[in-house]
């Protein structure tokens, strides 16, 4: 047998900032990291999913798109992989798919661990839905829980177990920058994919309203020509960044805004922290937590139109200033420190 594995963690796609996560987590732990696929035909930008900065020990079951993978097959070759080492624990990430079932029922309930990203918004706590989410609960002993939404999620379905709370999905990449005086000048910008559930439509019905501010929408999906054919001249749409490039846009705009109806985390709003910009987020995105109202941003509301419109407007050169400060002073090292430190 080889040498035991702290944790063999078993996940969906080598995302860039799972990717950092684990290599700061191969710094204190042994792991081994199983990934379902390689790619996704549903992502944020082309560098959004990659292998090759990662630092530990890894394996893919399936060298393609996620969605065209052979679950038969992958459960083939779990069984075989966990067959040949030793761990103390398994973590799986998420219950949605039919390779992490096997795995839960496959080994002692001691051993096995939930990286929990789903919040009490989004996911279905009554009827059959809820009782299936239940079962699986059933099978883990410890669930590592982004934040307090999730932690909310697991008290409606009466989890019972241990529940570490992580504060975060994983490590954002932090490119360096000259930090920089910044000026109000009413630029907003939103960045993510172009669907119903984020609420970009609201957006677009309250900055048509405020020709003296932009916003600049970064991101596609299926909402994109519908949303285009609504916006006034001071909406700017562009296609989809790669992360290294983004730090353009953060430099060069003002405040995030983020109205999404439901969002299990939100990763933008770190980077947008990172590079010192404050955020106006919508109360169910899980990473409204790292907002605080006055600080660094404004928490909302997002289906009040009003509501949200009065938050844009009461921010003047004064407010900026010291919504910028809280950001400023808002450490994603020390984040990133603790959240690491909840898997040691």
């Amino acid at each position: 047998y080889l040498n035991m594995y702290d944790y063999v963690i078993v996940t969906h796609l080598p995302a860039f900032y799972k990717v950092n996560l684990y290599n700061e987590l191969t710094k204190k732990l042994n792991i081994l990291v199983v990934f379902i696929a390689t790619n996704t035909n549903e992502k944020r930008a082309d560098d959004f999913v990659s292998l090759e900065n990662a630092k530990f020990k890894y394996k893919v079951l399936n060298d393609g798109d996620f969605q065209s993978r052979n679950i038969f097959e992958n459960i083939k070759k779990l069984k075989k992989i966990l067959k040949d080492i030793k761990y103390e624990k398994l973590l799986v990430s998420g219950w949605d798919l039919k390779e992490f079932w096997y795995l839960i029922f496959s080994n002692f309930k001691s051993t096995n661990c939930l990286a929990l990203e789903s919040t009490i918004n989004e996911s279905r706590v009554d009827s059959v839905r809820g009782l299936i989410k239940k079962i699986f609960l059933s099978r883990i002993s410890i669930v590592f829980a982004s934040g307090d939404l999730h932690k909310q999620l697991l008290e409606a379905l009466s989890y019972k177990g241990e529940i570490k709370i992580t504060k975060g999905v994983g490590i954002i990449n932090k490119p360096f920058y000259e930090s920089l005086q910044r000026e109000y000048k009413k630029r907003f910008l939103y960045i993510g994919r172009l669907s119903k559930v984020k609420n970009i439509e609201i957006l677009i019905k309250i900055f048509n309203d405020l020709p003296k501010y932009s916003l600049t929408i970064v991101g596609s999906g299926e909402e994109k020509e519908h949303l285009k054919l609504m916006a006034r001249r001071n909406i700017i749409f562009k296609d989809p960044i790669e992360n290294k490039k983004l730090k353009n846009e953060f430099l060069n705009n003002d405040i995030l805004i983020l109205s999404s109806i439901s969002e299990s985390w939100g990763l933008v709003v770190e980077e947008a922290l990172y590079f010192g910009l404050p955020v106006v987020i919508s109360e169910n995105c899980g990473a409204s937590e790292l907002i605080k109202n006055g600080f660094n941003g404004y928490v909302i509301n997002p289906n009040d139109e009003n509501f949200i419109k009065d938050t844009i407007l009461h921010i003047d050169a004064k407010t900026y200033g010291e919504l910028c400060d809280g950001a400023k002073n808002f450490s994603i090292e020390e984040k990133d420190k603790n959240q690491v430190l909840k898997y040691v």
